[in-house]
């Protein structure tokens, strides 16, 4: 820049903006993606340019450099941008000469973007500024009464997320030309609601407001944008919130709203495009009149208390996009309103019953998410699904849907994310899913679907979560017939616990699942979590057996893997390969008939946090290398045929007895059972676990008459109250009893005799 000169070929660059009479230099556009550090010298020519009247230095990468006060140089200077460019430091006190400044923007440096000084005199001179922005700037330091003495020609603030505390000086929401205001996330401040009647958007979320919304705030006629999200707002809502008729995006989300839903919600600006009230306490119908906002496109009313939902038709929401009343208390049959622009609607988490109204459902072509899980919805799922081409997202979780297993899901090209968990849908898997090929998860446990292991669905190439639980499917796992290329290349989450296969353990299974071997690719790309491609950033959401305990998982992380073949009738040793996967963090093996002795290779698992091989007959000692998995959190050897010491150090000796139970052979802490030589006798002591029986207390004889007397009188008895069906409450207990030993057909005795 030293040598440009008066007419140089600068003024054809890109970024760079000439006079068009004196060809001086007058603007500077350099911002950039800041993937390098680099030092802004407080001796560069650029502060040479001295009728720079816009200069933006946005999104470079000034690590840990301070704003050099040269820029007070720049007398010129009207639009100065240095957002995102890494400063620290605290902002030049030169700054105030810059008085020809209307727009100052120096959000998201720091981490110190300002010092304990009179902030007030930085921007003292700046009569004619306009818009200032200094958001994510750390100004806890700065007291707010800094912001009394602001230029009256401010139209934007914006002083969000900057930890600033005390209490907001009242004066600035009287500047007489402010529009736009923005105060969020900066739960330290007390701030008390405007008057200015020229203010078109604020923004005060997060900022632990408290109280009721004063009715003042009806006369704010110019406001277009609302959002008062994330407060203590308690109390009912303002019907004077009508009187806003040029109010576009209101937000009252996560506070402490009461009281019947009112009907003023249907009185609201017909300019209205976004309406959140979600997470308050609202209670009993919602208005019909809601559905008549001409320009609707968002509503969320999810997380309260609402009763009913009526629609009359014909309802004018023709551009409605989001509908969101999840986590209601919403009775009767489903009900939707229809409109040509409807991409996402969750009803989730309610009371509706009935049949899934087809007609009303499968019309909305440009469907994208459908959340109709946990209700009490009945039938089969409608075959008309089909003409919803867009969808990507369809969950049907916890709800009484049967019939077979629908053929439909072939022609949804799109689909991500399938959740039919928790029906009593039956058939077999069709292998018109192979056509879905952007399939991410899919999740049809807790049904009665039957047949063999669906080893087709390895050509589904971004496959992340197969839950196959709780069915009836049978038979051994084989490779064979799996892609031999790059099958099961994505999964992550394999659950078949509950069900009927058999066989042999393949070492080629284990080869199957390369992303549940990929820690260093973890290591590299971060912590991420699993979700759709849908504009509306859907999280999958699954439920499993984690640690022992069920729970639901709402957001997946990218290195969540967990693999769970329990309650299955598995034979065979443990194959070694399983030691390749290195990313797991749960494996569950338990209840099975498996044998031989633990893999050491599980010393491989450095990531394992729960690990459960109980109740199978495995043998030999327990391999030292497992006192090394330090992240281990649940450890169950139990119910298996383990001997000798268990292994000591680290994370492994932190488990008590309930982690080594019903092995008759092991010893050592935590077992009382002490291992030989240990106490100099050269004997074993009992493990103090299980009972021991004296024989001078307990005749074998007098027992054996007891058993053979009670066995005639029960079977007797059992003829005769199962013939007459009486006493009625015994034998529905019983009944309920063998149904409970049927479902769970791998149940066995917690006692080893």
């Amino acid at each position: 820049m030293a040598t440009w000169k008066e007419g140089s070929d600068c003024c054809l660059w890109e970024g760079v903006t000439c006079d068009h009479f004196t060809s001086h230099v007058v603007g500077l556009h350099l911002d950039c993606p800041f993937d390098e550090t680099t030092t802004l010298h407080p001796d560069s020519s650029l502060f040479h340019l001295r009728h720079l009247r816009s200069l933006d230095l946005s999104r470079n990468g000034f690590q840990g450099s301070t704003i050099p006060s040269n820029f007070t140089q720049l007398t010129n200077l009207a639009h100065l941008n240095l957002s995102r460019s890494r400063f620290s430091g605290h902002i030049p006190l030169g700054f105030s000469h810059l008085n020809k400044l209307v727009s100052l923007d120096l959000s998201f440096n720091g981490p110190n973007g300002a010092d304990n000084h009179d902030f007030s005199n930085l921007l003292l001179n700046a009569t004619g500024l306009s818009k200032l922005v200094l958001h994510y700037m750390d100004m806890s330091n700065i007291k707010p009464s800094s912001f009394s003495n602001l230029s009256r020609s401010l139209t934007y603030i914006d002083l969000s997320e900057c930890g600033l505390a005390g209490n907001f000086p009242e004066s600035v929401f009287r500047l007489p030309n402010l529009q736009v205001f923005l105060l969020g996330y900066n739960p330290l401040l007390s701030v008390q609601f405007p008057s200015s009647n020229s203010l078109d958007t604020l923004l005060l979320e997060n900022c632990s407001l408290l109280g009721s919304i004063p009715a003042s705030i009806g006369n704010l006629t110019s406001l277009t944008y609302l959002d008062l999200r994330d407060n203590s707002l308690s109390g009912k809502f303002p019907d004077i919130l009508s009187n806003l008729v040029r109010l576009q995006h209101l937000s009252l989300r996560c506070n402490k709203i009461s009281g019947w839903f009112p009907d003023v919600f249907g009185n609201l600006s017909q300019e209205l495009t976004l309406l959140d009230v979600s997470s308050n306490n609202f209670t009993g119908p919602i208005p019909s009149l809601i559905f008549n906002l001409p320009q609707l496109q968002y509503l969320h009313l999810h997380h309260n208390f609402l009763t009913s939902m009526a629609i009359l038709l014909p309802s004018h929401t023709e551009k409605l996009e989001f509908l969101d009343i999840s986590y209601n208390m919403i009775e009767g049959p489903l009900s939707i309103p229809w409109s040509p622009s409807l991409s996402y609607l969750s009803v989730a988490n309610n009371k509706f019953a009935g049949r899934i109204p087809y007609r009303m459902i499968c019309n909305l072509t440009i469907l994208s998410v459908i959340n109709l899980s946990n209700n009490n919805l009945s039938g089969e799922i409608p075959a008309c699904l089909t003409n919803l081409i867009q969808l990507s997202t369809l969950q049907l979780r916890m709800n009484n849907l049967h019939g077979s297993f629908p053929s439909v899901f072939g022609n949804m090209s799109s689909l991500e994310n399938l959740d039919l968990n928790g029906n009593t849908l039956g058939g077999s898997l069709s292998q018109s899913l192979t056509a879905c090929k952007k399939l991410e998860v899919l999740d049809v446990g807790n049904n009665e679907i039957s047949g063999v292991f669906p080893h087709w669905l390895s050509s589904l190439p971004v496959l992340k979560v197969l839950i196959l639980h709780s069915n009836s499917f049978h038979g051994p796992i084989t490779t064979e017939s799996m892609n031999p290329v790059d099958g099961f290349s994505m999964l992550r989450i394999l659950d078949i616990s509950h069900n009927y296969f058999d066989g042999l353990l393949p070492a080629t299974l284990f080869h199957k699942f390369p992303s549940m071997m990929m820690l260093e690719e973890f290591e590299k790309t971060g912590v991420e979590y699993l979700e759709t491609s849908s504009i509306y950033n859907e999280y999958y959401t699954v439920v499993l057996t984690v640690k022992g305990q069920e729970m639901m998982i709402t957001r997946i992380l990218t290195i969540f893997t967990t693999m769970d073949l329990s309650n299955n009738d598995f034979r065979g040793s443990i194959p070694e390969a399983i030691g390749e996967l290195e990313s797991l963090k749960h494996l569950n093996l338990s209840h099975n008939s498996l044998s031989g002795p633990i893999p050491s290779s599980l010393v491989n698992l450095t990531e394992l946090e729960a690990l459960d091989l109980s109740f199978n007959q495995l043998t030999g000692v327990i391999p030292p290398q497992l006192a090394s998995l330090t992240s281990l959190e649940k450890l169950n050897l139990s119910q298996n045929l383990l001997r000798g010491p268990i292994p000591q150090g680290n994370q492994i000796q932190t488990f008590d007895n309930a982690s080594y139970i019903g092995n008759q052979e092991l010893c050592g802490p935590p077992l009382s059972k002490k291992c030989n030589g240990d106490d100099g006798d050269g004997n074993d002591h009992h493990d103090d676990s299980e009972p021991e029986f004296d024989g001078a207390l307990f005749d074998w004889a007098f027992a054996g008459a007891g058993y053979g007397c009670g066995l005639v009188i029960g079977i007797s008895a059992a003829y005769i109250m199962f013939t007459i069906r009486k006493p009625r409450w015994l034998v529905d207990m019983i009944d309920k009893w063998i149904r409970w030993q049927q479902q769970n057909r791998r149940w066995r005795p917690a006692i080893t005799f």
